[in-house]
């Protein structure tokens, strides 16, 4: 059966997390929907091999895409994704449980809702919370980030969470050909490369990080600002239009 909704998560180590986020899934989302999940993985620990064993026996299809080299980071593993995702839509989440799956059929109804082309997950909009960003280091590079991409694309400031990994994507947008990921920021390359136009937002609460590492650091900071300024040299002008007005 072809899905009607696809899951891609990428995994780095995120053994501990498997089974609570799988677990969350499938009460989340309704039994009657297809639904695969496509998680792409580049850990070094037994990750793959809790996926397999958790995996057995669910509802719905589980693959993995376990990667030799871990091209592009976290924002290639998501790219691999959704290049073999089926469903007509497409959310993409981390598999380190601060984006909470309960989100994922408000994404969808706002998507059906408005007739956006890509619905964000924000936590910068009322009823968002960012309160799992440990740290006020990692507060202030969260916004320095969005404030950066911001004003090399500006016609992105009525997007107000750019730097969320957490969005549903119509399968039908998406120019998976035209993707050049890197780092662990993928939303902005989605939306200029695909020349994503109709986009909305729905609120959530950031979560805090049950086990495993943040793969937020310093050195990841200093490759997305690198990638922000390829990306607008590349794209020119990159003429983006702002959420869409309900």
């Amino acid at each position: 059966m072809t899905p009607s909704l696809s899951i891609v998560i990428p995994t780095f180590n995120e053994s501990g997390n498997i089974a609570p986020l799988l677990a969350e899934i499938d009460d989340t989302i309704d039994a009657r929907t297809a639904v695969e999940i496509i998680f792409v993985d580049d850990s070094t620990d037994d990750t793959p091999e809790v996926i397999n064993q958790e995996s057995a026996g669910r509802r719905g299809s589980v693959s993995l895409i376990h990667r030799a080299a871990a091209t592009g980071g976290l924002a290639g593993a998501v790219a691999d994704g959704l290049r073999v995702a089926r469903g007509s839509w497409v959310v993409v989440m981390d598999g380190d449980l601060q984006h909470p799956p309960s989100v994922i059929p408000a994404l969808i109804a706002e998507g059906e809702r408005t007739g956006a082309h890509l619905v964000v997950a924000s936590r910068y909009i009322p009823g968002g919370d960012h309160g799992g960003l440990s740290g006020r280091h990692r507060v202030l590079a969260s916004r320095l980030s969005t404030l950066a991409a911001k004003v090399l694309f500006r016609r992105l400031y009525r997007v107000s969470d750019p730097m969320s990994g957490y969005f549903a994507v119509r399968r039908t947008a998406l120019r998976t050909d035209r993707l050049r990921p890197v780092g662990y920021k993928v939303l902005l390359e989605v939306i200029v490369r695909c020349q994503i136009r109709r986009i909305s937002e729905v609120p959530y609460g950031f979560r805090e990080r049950v086990t495993g590492d943040s793969k937020s650091s310093v050195r990841e900071g200093v490759r997305f600002l690198r990638h922000l300024a390829r990306l607008r040299v590349s794209t020119g002008s990159a003429t983006l239009a702002g959420p869409r007005e309900a």
